[in-house]
């Protein structure tokens, strides 16, 4: 039987674009860091798995996956910002949540063939 998963939330972050046009990874990083916490989400550039949610009412959003006990706290401190750049949340399903670990695999294989997901890994 394969070990129970932690609950896992989704956020739809709405994102800042550079010069370029392009979504501000840098910005997006130090934002969820301060937000959420170094290493405890994972974000992908593209809606892979669903729609973008139409609550976020047409803005550009990514992607970002957090524990749900992490969710609370990151929603909670983006209530600060006006407007906020949290736009919506839902849980992951079992396969969502099997997709993201895939995507955690990318960034950090480890030997069974899974990924770790950052809030897995042990950190200097």
């Amino acid at each position: 039987m394969a070990p129970l998963e932690a609950p896992l939330r989704c956020l739809a972050v709405r994102v800042v674009l550079d010069e370029a046009g392009e979504i501000d990874g840098l910005e997006l990083e130090a934002f969820l860091n301060d937000c959420v916490g170094r290493h405890q989400w994972l974000s992908t550039t593209e809606w892979l798995f669903v729609e973008p949610p139409v609550e976020a009412g047409g803005e550009l959003t990514v992607p970002v996956v957090v524990l749900e006990t992490v969710a609370v706290k990151a929603v909670l401190n983006d209530l600060t910002n006006k407007p906020p750049r949290i736009l919506f949340d839902h849980a992951t399903s079992p396969s969502e949540t099997r997709k993201w670990r895939w995507i955690a695999f990318q960034t950090a294989p480890n030997a069974q063939g899974q990924g770790r997901f950052p809030w897995e890994c042990t950190h200097a």
